[in-house]
């Protein structure tokens, strides 16, 4: 039986065809629709994919990697959302951002008047942290290395 966390690193061929193999999307439940749109698409750069109208009103945001951020409120959300999407808090998630661009990154960040932490990690990633208009916690990153210590690639 595979494990979660530990066990054999080496995938079985059951493992293999069962394991993700990366983020498809992302939706958050946000209070004001139109200013998450706003910082998503200006502040942080994403382009709208789509929009739905009607009772499900929602914008899809692309991520880049072929990742999808979405943004509804708690009216689309909830019982209202495919499986009864819970809506809440998390801890944060993460962009990365292009290879040596942190600096402008963080310019531009702050010319729109966001505080700005940066973190410098031992394995060579660096980070900037700022808050969205619903206070959930934004990482954009420029990575070296993954979470094995595997070179990113390009890089």
């Amino acid at each position: 039986m595979p494990t979660i966390l530990g066990g054999d690193p080496s995938p079985t061929t059951a493992d293999v065809r069962t394991t993700p193999t990366g983020l498809h999307e992302m939706v958050l439940e946000v209070a004001d629709l139109a200013a998450a749109e706003r910082f998503y698409r200006e502040v942080i750069g994403l382009p709208v994919i789509t929009r739905w109208e009607g009772e499900r009103q929602a914008v899809w945001l692309d991520c880049g990697d072929s990742v999808a951020l979405g943004l509804w409120t708690p009216e689309t959300g909830g019982a209202a959302a495919i499986h009864n999407g819970r809506g809440g808090a998390h801890v944060h998630f993460a962009f990365r951002i292009a290879h040596g661009s942190l600096e402008a990154v963080r310019t531009r960040l702050e010319g729109f008047g966001y505080t700005i932490e940066q973190v410098d990690f031992d394995n060579g990633n660096h980070s900037l942290y700022l808050d969205d208009p619903d206070g959930n916690c934004v990482e954009l990153m420029d990575a070296v290395v993954d979470w094995s210590g595997r070179p990113i690639g390009g890089i």
